[in-house]
């Protein structure tokens, strides 16, 4: 099963070490990870912006070493076709256009614009409770 996360999920994984998008990253031995460098890009922009910062009082190296684990933990892809199928969100459209390059299953997100599209070319979009459900009845 390939998956791709959204990044409001990884950022959420990083921050709340118990909450549905962490435990999904703690069963990546049930999935291969999707990424691109773009969302890459957009986590570490999010993890670094001075609200972020002020709430949490983690260290700068720690922002560092959870973009290297995924990295390494990840199959990177480069996105080639970009639809333009959320106008008003691009980053949205590079998610989904990293899991259509990445032949995924399904893409985990917490984004209304894109779990209100449910599906595209195959790939489900699901939120993490659902996803986390998915997992379980495969397990």
């Amino acid at each position: 099963m390939r998956i791709v996360l959204d990044t409001n999920i990884l950022v959420s994984a990083f921050l709340r070490n118990l909450g549905k998008p962490a435990q999904i990253l703690d069963q990546s031995s049930n999935f291969e990870l999707i990424l691109c460098e773009e969302i890459l890009d957009e986590l570490m922009d999010v993890l670094n912006r001075p609200r972020i910062k002020r709430k949490e009082t983690y260290l700068e190296h720690r922002v560092f070493e959870y973009l290297d684990q995924l990295r390494t933990h990840s199959i990177l892809v480069t996105p080639t076709e970009v639809e333009n199928l959320i106008p008003q969100d691009s980053p949205d459209t590079l998610v989904l256009a990293c899991a259509v390059e990445g032949d995924a299953d399904y893409l985990v997100s917490g984004n209304l614009h894109l779990l209100n599209l449910k599906q595209h070319r195959g790939i489900q979009i699901v939120t993490p409770a659902q996803f986390l459900e998915i997992i379980n009845r495969k397990s």
